[in-house]
């Protein structure tokens, strides 16, 4: 099957959007203009113009773009998560070792999902966090951050469902809203990142929500 190769024009608004990112994580909304966007790029202001003629419209797409980077790669470690789980049977998993050796497994590899992602997902974390606080002044943000929360919860719904028939929406927001603070706190760690605090943390989240001591 070929790939269909993208055109000049979708490689270059595609360039843009990048470095709009980029640009929010370092300047914020107010720092986020056409003329810093082009010069971040290296392209011409009128191309940035071009494609883009209202800075909000493009600061939103970057954000949409920012959002669905993030779902990508989260949906990855998920879905290693559940093949780790469907491997075991039921009945076995009632037995407090295969749970407890799950729940180090679990632990062990989410806890280097969030570190490998402060470290070198810094920019699409920053960004992250600044669309969730800009819904505060910022009314058309609020249905894609919505969007973009709801995508994230969806695959942590599933998981909680494993060891939590009752109330796995209520654990998945848990769990997902420790994760996300565990990592915007340590953004500006960047060479001294805690990583027993997040090992410490993970292992807590996934035992509670297995339902170990």
């Amino acid at each position: 099957m070929s790939v269909k190769r993208r055109s000049k024009g979708e490689r270059t608004r595609e360039r843009i959007l990048i470095a709009a990112i980029e640009v929010l994580a370092l300047n914020g909304i107010k720092g986020t203009t056409h003329r810093a966007i082009a010069s971040h790029a290296q392209l011409q202001l009128s191309l940035t113009t071009y494609y883009f003629k209202d800075i909000q419209e493009l600061i939103h797409q970057a954000f949409k773009l920012n959002s669905e980077r993030i779902i990508s790669r989260a949906d990855t470690i998920l879905a290693a998560a559940f093949t780790l789980i469907t491997k075991i049977e039921k009945k076995t998993l009632r037995k407090t070792a295969v749970k407890e050796d799950l729940c180090q497994q679990l632990s062990e590899m989410t806890a280097q999902h969030l570190i490998d992602n402060i470290k070198h997902q810094a920019i699409s974390l920053a960004v992250e966090q600044l669309m969730l606080t800009e819904i505060q002044v910022t009314p058309a943000l609020r249905l894609l951050a919505q969007e973009h929360e709801l995508a994230q919860l969806a695959p942590y719904q599933q998981l909680c469902q494993f060891f939590n028939k009752v109330s796995p929406e209520l654990d998945a927001k848990i769990m997902y809203t420790v994760f996300s603070q565990l990592q915007y706190g340590q953004l500006a760690k960047q060479v001294n990142i805690d990583t027993a605090l997040i090992e410490q943390t993970t292992r807590r989240i996934i035992a509670w929500i297995m339902s170990l001591k």
